[in-house]
């Protein structure tokens, strides 16, 4: 697991490090740990160069993201929402008498929520179904929204979320004409994967990696999206609702014709 903690103020940051010796024991063993201050000591919003400096992280793998309570934590979660874990970090004492100890509690209080998570809940191979575009795939009644039950921030809520999982497996993966098992949405539109990965975005032509849920997901991965009937659908491409057999969709859901 890597572990980003990001946006201190610049001379608390700096105290810290000093405090841990250079972020030693930051986290258990078998974890890396990378620290970026903002660039400075306000508390106001991050600029766009700290939020690119996040992103480059990510690109890194550091998809386990603590920030401070009092930084602008709605404007991460949305950039980086059901990518990463973003992990707004409720520190008991005024930020700007914050001691190592507590900081180091708190790090290591997330990494061993976020080991379960992984294990219990994050996407082990593409045919996970938290890889499926929320956007786009159309759920039902028992399993509305199922992506945002599974980015939970509690242990407590992570048996619900398991169970949530089997009944999408059990109310969406169904087997085609073939008898080939994949994911069915509620408005009967069949979510293959393709096996090309020719759905390449930006971020892959610039060789960046890209995360969904934690899990890396490979270059050009996508669903080709039919209707099981065969029939012409309804889809949004490039802000315009056409009707297409056939089309591609990105985990992201983002739509090209197939």
């Amino acid at each position: 697991m890597k572990v980003h903690l990001f946006g201190l103020p610049i001379s608390l940051h700096r105290r810290l490090k000093q405090e841990s010796s250079n972020w030693h024991e930051a986290l258990p063993p078998g974890h890396q740990f990378r620290s970026t201050p903002a660039s400075s000591n306000s508390l106001g919003a991050f600029s766009e160069p700290e939020l690119d400096e996040l992103a480059k992280g990510v690109g890194d793998g550091f998809t386990h993201i603590v920030i401070p309570a009092n930084r602008d934590w709605a404007e991460i979660k949305r950039r980086f929402h059901y990518d990463c874990r973003v992990h707004l970090s409720r520190l008991r004492e005024p930020l700007k008498d914050l001691a190592w100890p507590v900081l180091q509690e708190n790090l290591r209080n997330i990494t061993k929520m976020d080991e379960l998570w992984l294990q219990e809940l994050a996407p082990k191979d593409l045919r996970h179904a938290l890889l499926l575009p929320p956007p786009v795939f159309a759920t039902n009644a028992a399993t509305s929204n199922f992506w945002r039950h599974c980015d939970v921030y509690s242990t407590e809520r992570f048996d619900g979320a398991a169970q949530l999982l089997k009944e999408v497996e059990q109310g969406h993966r169904r087997p085609d004409s073939r008898g080939i098992r994949s994911w069915i949405d509620d408005r009967n539109r069949r979510f293959r994967i393709d096996p090309s990965k020719h759905g390449r975005s930006n971020a892959d032509r610039e060789q960046r990696k890209s995360f969904r849920f934690c899990y890396e997901v490979p270059p050009g991965f996508h669903y080709d999206v039919t209707d099981d009937a065969g029939k012409s659908f309804k889809m949004v491409i490039d802000g315009r609702s056409e009707n297409v057999l056939h089309c591609n969709v990105t985990p992201w859901g983002q739509v090209r014709r197939g």
